[in-house]
């Protein structure tokens, strides 16, 4: 049954990508990622979420013999490693392997035709005929629909498809069919929410990077980065000025376009500390895309050759030369690089993101991460202060961290990273501080000698 609320449309298919365990997309280009760390493969049960919006209505049938319709949610069942069929009635959609979240993108296999006439079909078959609350797709269109239906057509015409107008007409559907142009603003409309499915962190030994995407429809995002300063670019190109440096960003962001790495994100930043590491610099062939389980951020970019020696006075004062090419004729081989970002651990004691005010985007959160890391993101320069202060600005904070449950006792050390002054908890290194949960997990009491207490909620997703 399809909802009339927009927010709890949403929520539905955000609730539904939580548990979702997957692997990621090929790409027929080399891709280089930044992780060394071994692939673990998922075994057993899963679940999927089908969306433009939630799609509902549609059948799906998986190897190892799962099968039904998607449900409000969008929701479809299968075991890691299946490839599953899609098909409304006799009209197949395509084949996939099994995902945490499918979308026209991975249906269409790099048909852009296909990909455009999806998104038409699907929108045009909803029932109220509105797809920003969600798409159910009625009993009667799956029945009339069948192969006669060209997927591969041409997306100015598809809308006005014998085929189409029948199963339309099959189920009185009001309106009209969408066009190419609806249905691709309805798409790239729907993009931020799907990114807000989770938290997300990459981490390594010498950085740590945090997202945090709105669900309801605004575009707004946190973004906070530990990590050295760093005066290169993506293609390594260096030069005396920092391109990425320890910070804080949060604005609106909305996607312009897409293709099969993902969106291409345009952004509007209310604050930006980190220079180009957050969204605030997108590049041309910059994207950004979850599958469910990762938030894969790519480039294309120029694949480094062995240089030469460098002179003492280019090593001391970081210049870089252009690629050389042999010839006029000759184009720099590119690649394409990712970062990969995981779910973050949300569930166990202290360990989690616990935020000032969870129903803000802009607002200070608090990370304690297993291995024993905390971090601070304040996109407002007051994440412990009860009033405004000269030294407190936004920023972000990494160190160290101690944790005992049985006393509610929480001890940080070792602060490596500090942008944002008195705002945090720097000035309580080495001190005692008083972290109570309370007894549902969902809230805590962070206090210590000259520090207000302060309640902090953790985040759900």
């Amino acid at each position: 049954m399809k909802t009339d609320n927009k927010f709890t449309t949403i929520q539905l298919l955000i609730t539904g990508l939580f548990a979702l365990n997957l692997t990621a997309c090929d790409s027929e280009q080399e891709v280089k990622k930044d992780s060394s760390k071994p692939v673990v493969q998922a075994q057993g049960p899963a679940t999927g979420i089908l969306a433009d919006s939630a799609v509902e209505g549609v059948s799906y049938s998986a190897s190892s013999g799962a099968s039904g319709v998607t449900d409000a949610a969008g929701l479809y069942k299968f075991n890691h490693g299946d490839s599953i069929d899609f098909h409304i009635g006799k009209l197949n959609l395509g084949k996939i392997t099994g995902t945490g979240l499918t979308t026209p993108i991975e249906l269409a296999a790099d048909d852009r035709n296909k990909l455009l006439n999806l998104l038409i079909l699907f929108q045009s078959l909803d029932a109220d005929n509105d797809p920003a609350n969600g798409i159910s797709i009625p009993q009667a269109a799956a029945d009339a629909l069948d192969t006669a239906l060209d997927l591969t057509a041409d997306p100015a015409s598809f809308p006005a498809s014998p085929a189409l107008a029948a199963a339309r007409e099959a189920a009185g559907i009001p309106g009209s069919a969408k066009t190419a142009e609806e249905a691709n603003t309805h798409f790239l409309s729907q993009a931020i929410n799907l990114l807000g499915s989770h938290l997300w962190v990459n981490q390594d030994d010498t950085s740590l990077n945090f997202f945090r995407f709105s669900t309801d429809g605004s575009g707004q995002y946190l973004h906070g980065i530990a990590t050295p300063d760093d005066a290169c670019d993506a293609n390594r190109a260096c030069g005396s000025r920092l391109v990425f440096t320890a910070g804080v960003e949060y604005g609106t962001a909305k996607a312009t376009e897409y293709d099969k790495r993902g969106f291409k994100i345009t952004s509007t930043t209310e604050v930006d500390t980190d220079i180009q590491s957050g969204l605030s610099h997108p590049r041309p062939n910059w994207r950004i895309y979850t599958n469910g389980d990762e938030l894969i951020i790519s480039d294309i970019v120029i694949v480094q050759r062995e240089k030469e020696q460098a002179s003492l006075f280019g090593e001391l004062f970081h210049i870089t030369e252009p690629i050389k090419l042999s010839s006029d004729d000759e184009v720099a081989e590119t690649t394409i690089q990712e970062i990969r970002y995981r779910k973050m651990d949300n569930s166990q004691g202290i360990v989690g993101a616990w935020a000032v005010n969870r129903d803000s985007i802009k607002s200070p959160v608090f990370l304690f991460f297993p291995d024993n890391r905390y971090m601070l993101i304040d996109p407002v320069g007051n994440a412990t202060q009860t009033s405004p202060a000269a030294c407190a600005k936004p920023g972000v904070e990494l160190a160290s961290y101690t944790f005992d449950a049985a006393s509610d006792s929480l001890k940080l050390s070792s602060f490596t990273y500090n942008t944002a002054g008195c705002a945090g908890l720097s000035k309580l290194d080495g001190k005692q501080i008083s972290f109570k949960i309370d007894a549902n997990a969902q809230s805590a009491i962070l206090s210590s000698d000259g520090l207000a207490p302060v309640t902090l909620q953790r985040l759900s997703n």
